[in-house]
């Protein structure tokens, strides 16, 4: 089961607190349920999803997992762009206390991804589909209870689409799903229930035709305002009550600094407060790693390497309430010239 209780969503940007969005979203997913999650461009379909996942946090609210739920597969995140494809699996592998049958896993992995000698070529190097291959390959690679997928069945060439597809269809005998897709016909095949996401609220729906029926409707009210030259003004619809809503308990959504650390050295820094990034911080130390601002690397006679993004972007303490970017010091910094 996956309870979402009044979860907001925003991002800062450079001018500030971006807009919501997710606003008040709360619904609960029931055991063996496969979910798809609908709405345009831009309603939040993948935000929600990284947050059920685990590999980003909302602004307020909360996310309780009483299961195993895989990150999203297909977003291209959570891996390191300086290791290999092989390094990166074997990394996943041992978080996940798979020592003693690495290489099974990874052979597993490599044949699967399909992506040849690239297996042994630094990830910043692949192509997006070849990232969103990987990141597909290592979720199979591990038992779940919910996987979350991200439009992974899009991805690739005509035979791999359907070598996903089957994929999926082996997982849903013996798990659940949770799923965006643009493909009408994904939806149905894959998902009972659905999620309209529309202007930040979510809409559950027990028909996953309903959800589809919802969205079209949506769409061809805002086709005709827009064609009379009106502002477009939405229906809210009220949130219906999922079922088991009524089993919600209040406890800490177990969103790990490891997953968020994986998540920031794949390129996909989150932004967190002031006192969970010192825990993070901590949990860096404890993996052989430093995370530093740019000042610190320039005391320690470091500079940054090009093209790196931060693995950390945490809110400071001090008056002007800036957020700050966190480095790894050893694998995103480079010694200076004139440093000794």
């Amino acid at each position: 089961m996956i309870i979402v209780e009044d979860v907001h969503k925003r991002y800062q940007t450079d001018h500030g607190a971006g807009k919501w969005v997710l606003q008040g979203v709360s619904f609960t997913i029931p055991p063996r349920l496969n979910v798809g999650l609908i709405g345009r461009n831009g309603s939040g379909k993948s935000t929600l999803l990284r947050l059920i996942g685990g590999v980003d946090t909302p602004n307020r609210g909360r996310i309780e997992r009483r299961c195993r739920v895989s990150w999203p597969m297909g977003f291209g995140g959570g891996l390191q762009g300086s290791l290999t494809g092989r390094q990166n699996a074997k990394f996943v592998c041992r978080i996940h206390g798979h020592e003693a049958d690495i290489d099974d896993r990874i052979a597993y992995i490599q044949e699967f991804t399909e992506l040849g000698e690239a297996f042994d070529e630094q990830v910043k190097t692949y192509s997006s589909g070849m990232r969103s291959r990987l990141q597909f390959g290592l979720s199979l690679a591990f038992d779940f209870d919910v996987y979350i997928s991200d439009e992974v069945t899009a991805t690739g060439d005509t035979a791999f689409r359907k070598k996903a597809a089957e994929s999926f269809k082996k997982l849903a005998d013996h798990a659940s799903l949770i799923m965006v897709s643009h493909g009408e016909g994904t939806l149905k095949q894959f998902c009972t229930a659905g999620i309209w996401l529309n202007e930040g609220q979510a809409h559950w729906f027990d028909d996953i035709d309903d959800a589809l029926r919802a969205y079209k409707d949506n769409q061809e009210e805002r086709a005709s305002v827009s064609v009379a030259g009106l502002p477009v003004q939405t229906k809210q619809q009220p949130m219906p009550v999922s079922p088991s809503s009524q089993e919600v308990k209040k406890s800490e959504s177990p969103i790990t600094p490891l997953a968020i650390l994986k998540e920031g050295l794949g390129g996909n820094p989150v932004t967190v407060d002031h006192a969970e990034g010192r825990k993070i911080i901590k949990a860096a130390k404890q993996e052989g790693m430093k995370l530093v601002n740019e000042k610190q690397i320039t005391k320690l006679g470091y500079q940054l390497k090009p093209a790196v993004t931060p693995v950390l972007k945490k809110y400071s303490s001090t008056p002007d309430e800036k957020y700050i970017d966190l480095y790894e010091l050893h694998s995103q910094c480079e010694k200076t010239v004139n440093s000794k």
